[in-house]
C-alpha cells in the first residue's frame, strides 16, 4: 500500500536538485560509495559529501555497509526504499516562503525549457548545413493536452497519471487517499471546466552536459 508523506521546504530543495536526484537513483541500484558516485557523476568526491550528508539527514539515504581499507572506513550508501511513497507539498510551509517554493518549482522546469531552446537552435543550425532533423537532438519533450470534464473527473485523473509516469516496472499499487484532500460538494464535483495538462520531461544528464543545470543556493 502506498503512503503519503509531507514534502517540506527542505525536501523540495532536495527533489529540485538534479545532482541529488541522480545520487538517489544511483544508490537505489546497489550500495555505492561517494568515490563511485563521483565517478558516475563526473564530479570530485569532495563536492558530493555535502549532498550525501543532506540526503542522510532527510532519511532518504542510509549506510548499508562499511569496509575497512587500511586506516580508512569506506561507507556504502543505499537509497531508503521509497517505492510506493507519494509526496505532497506542505501548503502552510510554502505559503510562509512563497518565493522559495516558486523558485524551487522553476528550478525543476527551467532545464527543460533551456534544453528545448538548445534543441531548436541545433535544428536550425543543422538546416543551414543542409541537414533536416525530424526530432529533437536532446532528450526533452513538452506536451500538452486539454479536456472538458467535471471537477471530480479532474481529481480522479491524478492517480492514473502518476502511476504511468517514469516507472520502468509498472507494478500496480493501491492509490492512498490523500490527507487533506478537498471534499467537493455535489455541485462543485459536477461543475464542468476546461482543464489543461502539461507534461514536461527531460534527461538530467543532457542538461548537465550542456551546463544548463544551475547550482543550488546552498552550493554558491
Amino acid at each position: 500500500m502506498a503512503q503519503w508523506k509531507t514534502q517540506s521546504i527542505d525536501l523540495m530543495k532536495i527533489f529540485s536538485d538534479p545532482r541529488r536526484l541522480r545520487i538517489l537513483h544511483l544508490a537505489s541500484e546497489q550500495p555505492i560509495t561517494v568515490k563511485l558516485l563521483a565517478s558516475e557523476l563526473n564530479e570530485h568526491p569532495s563536492r558530493l559529501y555535502y549532498h550525501v550528508k543532506k540526503l542522510e539527514e532527510a532519511e532518504l539515504l542510509e549506510v548499508a555497509e562499511t569496509k575497512q581499507l587500511g586506516n580508512l572506513v569506506e561507507k556504502y550508501y543505499k537509497t531508503v526504499n521509497m517505492e510506493g511513497v507519494l509526496y505532497r507539498g506542505d501548503l502552510q510551509a510554502q505559503a510562509e516562503q512563497p518565493e522559495v517554493a516558486l523558485s524551487l518549482t522553476y528550478q525543476l522546469i527551467e532545464p527543460a525549457l533551456k534544453l528545448y531552446e538548445r534543441s531548436l537552435a541545433k535544428v536550425r543550425e543543422e538546416k543551414k548545413q543542409g541537414v533536416e532533423l525530424n526530432e529533437l537532438p536532446y532528450h526533452v519533450t513538452i506536451n500538452s493536452s486539454s479536456d472538458r470534464m467535471t471537477a471530480k473527473e479532474w481529481q480522479e485523473s491524478f492517480p492514473h497519471i502518476m502511476k504511468a509516469l517514469g516507472k520502468k516496472d509498472k507494478k500496480e499499487f493501491d492509490w492512498p487517499e490523500r490527507p487533506g484532500k478537498k471534499i467537493l460538494s455535489e455541485e462543485e464535483a459536477n461543475k464542468v471546466g476546461t482543464y489543461q495538462y502539461v507534461l514536461i520531461s527531460y534527461r538530467i544528464e543532457d542538461a548537465e552536459e550542456l551546463g544548463i543545470v544551475t547550482e543550488t543556493e546552498e552550493e554558491k
